[in-house]
């Protein structure tokens, strides 16, 4: 009796095993066919890498706009005229000066729209000489003229077109000379003066940016200095001479602009 009810609960337990294991097996069917449905699927769908591209920077616009510094270098021309004032002015010494020249500048642009206006100074190294005989001394006499430094302080008006800058220029100028009166027969110096002359410029230029900070110019200014008083020294005793003078110059530079 005791046996037949263990092999009843024996076939029980089979039996709930078996309904089990049926539908562990049926699950594990259903879980590998999804698998393999979603392998097809994803096999045939074409899923493309979205690609970025890097934003690019938009151009800085060009502007004269700022203040610079720069070099130059070029050659000047002068016309010099000595007068005696204590015996009516008479003329008695007419020369040029030619020469070399060099130096740096410095100044600030503001543009609005294609006008550009601005302020300039610059100052030169020069060598200009030049010379001629004294009238009044009957040619034993030689009067010499050596412009030596020169500068200006400008404004500027121009006008833009692309990156080149077309301007015009004026103001006041100044310039030094060393004067000297020489006996012919032997060259002996009889008399010097260290003249210092102030003036005015009007000047014109085309300027032409080579990048965003540097730009190269060419430019042409015409300086004068009317009719001055030099005093001359000598052993004996001072005197004076007028002396009126023009100045032509051509340069060509090269300005670092600040931003």
């Amino acid at each position: 009796m005791l046996y037949g009810r263990h092999e009843i609960a024996c076939r029980v337990i089979v039996c709930v095993m078996g309904i089990n294991m049926k539908k562990l097996c049926l699950g594990t069917i259903a879980l590998g066919a999804l698998l393999a449905a979603d392998a097809v699927l994803a096999a045939d769908l074409s899923y493309a890498v979205p690609s970025y591209k890097a934003p690019v920077a938009a151009p800085v616009p060009w502007s004269w706009t700022g203040c610079y510094i720069g070099g130059h270098v070029g050659g000047g021309f002068a016309n010099t005229h000595w007068s005696d004032p204590t015996i009516g002015d008479v003329e008695f010494a007419n020369h040029d000066a030619d020469g070399l020249l060099g130096g740096g500048q410095i100044g600030c642009n503001y543009q609005t729209g294609i006008w550009v206006l601005g302020v300039e100074a610059d100052a030169s190294w020069a060598d200009l000489n030049g010379s001629s005989l004294d009238a009044l001394s009957l040619g034993t006499l030689t009067d010499h003229t050596k412009v030596d430094f020169l500068g200006t302080v400008t404004g500027r008006a121009g006008v833009t077109w692309d990156h080149a800058l077309f301007y015009a220029k004026g103001g006041a100028a100044w310039e030094h000379d060393r004067l000297a009166v020489t006996f012919n027969p032997t060259g002996q110096t009889l008399a010097t003066a260290d003249d210092v002359m102030w003036g005015w410029t009007v000047g014109a230029g085309i300027e032409y940016a080579l990048t965003r900070n540097w730009s190269a110019k060419v430019e042409y200014d015409y300086l004068g200095f009317g009719r001055q008083s030099a005093t001359f020294s000598m052993p004996a005793a001072p005197f004076n001479f007028d002396i009126a003078q023009q100045i032509q110059e051509v340069k060509v530079g090269v300005n670092y602009k600040f931003y």
